[in-house]
């Protein structure tokens, strides 16, 4: 009785590593609808203090601007900012100053005209650092996305399953992993003499994807 009954604690374990693993992926398209901005004012002055001050006075308008196209003040907030001090030969040294503010405009149709306005109230010290879009909540995508990544291991499960000339049988293990939107149309670094009259913004569509890994069990005694 002893080795039968070894022989049958070696045999379920055996059954209980019997499965398959599969890896499935789903995609979803969602439509962008929030814009985030990356604003700087620069400026240059003789010493710190004056290129701080122009950059400051600059980056202030460009806020001002923003809150008055209807962007809540929740959604500004102060960025990098740096100063660095060049010394030509036979020069004056001359200091610049460098300041960004984190903008996100949460209707896409507008924040082309809300961007352009805030760069001409900026005036020459003005840049555009950095603009690209995103899906503000993609929890409703991600689970579409999700139902079809395990739509996906499913279906490879059981034609593999069918391959061994075994059946599925009970889910034994979950792992889920996902990735967000990918980056939308992006400008960066751009002065703004170089925006010209209109900026346009169009949202398209980014892919939100999900993965999961799954293990079945087989059903039944192996053939």
């Amino acid at each position: 009785m002893g080795h039968q009954g070894k022989h049958e604690r070696r045999d379920k374990r055996s059954r209980a590593r019997e499965g398959i693993t599969v890896t499935g992926s789903g995609t979803v398209e969602a439509v962008p609808d929030v814009v985030q901005i990356e604003l700087g004012a620069q400026a240059t002055a003789p010493d710190v203090q004056q290129a701080i001050d122009a950059a400051t006075v600059g980056l202030d308008a460009a806020r001002t601007s923003l809150l008055a196209s209807g962007v809540a003040p929740g959604d500004l907030g102060s960025a990098q900012s740096s100063t660095w001090t060049e010394r030509p030969d036979n020069a004056e040294p001359r200091t610049t100053a460098r300041l960004t503010l984190r903008v996100v405009v949460r209707d896409v149709a507008e924040a082309g005209e809300a961007v352009r306005q805030a760069l001409a109230a900026a005036g020459a010290v003005a840049q555009l650092e950095s603009m690209h879009l995103r899906v503000g909540d993609p929890s409703a995508s991600l689970t579409k996305a999700l139902d079809r990544a395990f739509g996906d291991a499913r279906a490879k499960a059981t034609q593999l399953a069918g391959l061994a000339g075994r059946s599925l049988g009970r889910v034994v293990d979950v792992a889920e992993g996902s990735g967000g939107g990918g980056g939308g149309p992006r400008m960066m670094a751009m002065r703004a003499d170089a925006v010209g009259a209109s900026l346009g913004v169009d949202a398209g569509t980014q892919e939100i994807s999900a993965t999961v890994t799954v293990r079945w069990a087989f059903d039944g005694e192996a053939p």
